[in-house]
């Protein structure tokens, strides 16, 4: 028995399986906040993407994992202090669905909890890391990098506007918990309220595009000419649409950064 084999051919599987769910969810999914606007619309009008390597898929299963582990800890708080939460007025949210149709936005976020009395929403992502991002976040201060990972920051401030409409909150507070691969060890992390308006605004442009160009965005959204395709580079050599895609940044190794678009 090949237990390779047998194990990629299972995570082939569960990654079919989910791509199906997904796509009855009709709009741009939260979970790819900040990414390249070309990108966005190759999955908006459901293009084929290219296939995942089998280490590809078990990263993939490595964040899934840890994501049920943590869903399934919090039914299982809810579960065990249900009185408490009643008498303090707490709501909470677990792999719960956000849509914001005007934004034509779907997705579930990981962990939301709602303090009734102080009208106070706390909304959490889990993130799970290797050790090079895990430094560029809590290693020594001089590794550190203050605008790593700004997509995560721009998801969570997706959640925060399907709540913000959902609940009304006074105030929002934002959380990325992350799980080190390498050591298991957890860290939270605070952030800022301002990837809210951020959030909003990565939208708002991608909208723009989806109105002005609507299926023809093949023909005008051309990589490096329009603003946010992609946004870094370092998206092209990641991209699912590579092989359909006419940009050829990742042939290079630099280029000049470009200027928003006015």
């Amino acid at each position: 028995m090949n237990i390779l084999y047998a194990y990629h051919n299972y995570l082939k599987h569960l990654q079919e399986e989910g791509t199906k769910e997904r796509k009855k969810d009709k709009g741009f999914h939260a979970s790819a906040s900040g990414s390249c606007y070309r990108k966005q619309m190759y999955a908006y009008f459901d293009y084929e993407s290219d296939p995942i390597d089998e280490k590809g898929l078990r990263i993939l299963r490595m964040g899934t994992i840890v994501h049920k582990d943590v869903e399934d800890a919090i039914h299982h708080y809810m579960k065990t202090n249900a009185n408490e939460i009643k008498d303090n007025n707490i709501s909470i949210f677990s792999e719960h669905k956000v849509k914001i149709p005007e934004l034509n936005i779907v997705g579930t976020l990981d962990v939301a909890v709602y303090d009734g009395n102080s009208e106070i929403i706390d909304i959490y992502d889990v993130k799970t890391a290797a050790a090079y991002t895990w430094t560029k976040h809590f290693g020594r201060k001089d590794n550190r990098q203050q605008n790593a990972n700004e997509n995560y920051k721009l998801q969570l401030g997706t959640y925060a506007l399907g709540m913000q409409s959902q609940v009304q909150p006074k105030k929002t507070n934002l959380h990325l918990f992350w799980y080190n691969k390498n050591t298991s060890m957890v860290r939270e992390q605070l952030v800022i309220p301002d990837w809210i308006d951020k959030a909003f605004e990565y939208w708002t442009g991608l909208n723009e595009y989806l109105v002005e160009y609507g299926e023809k965005f093949v023909d005008y959204l051309e990589p490096e000419v329009e603003y946010g395709v992609p946004f870094e580079d370092w998206e092209c050599r990641y991209c699912q649409y590579e092989s359909i895609c006419p940009s050829k940044i990742k042939e290079r190794k630099q280029r000049k950064p470009r200027k928003r678009r006015v």
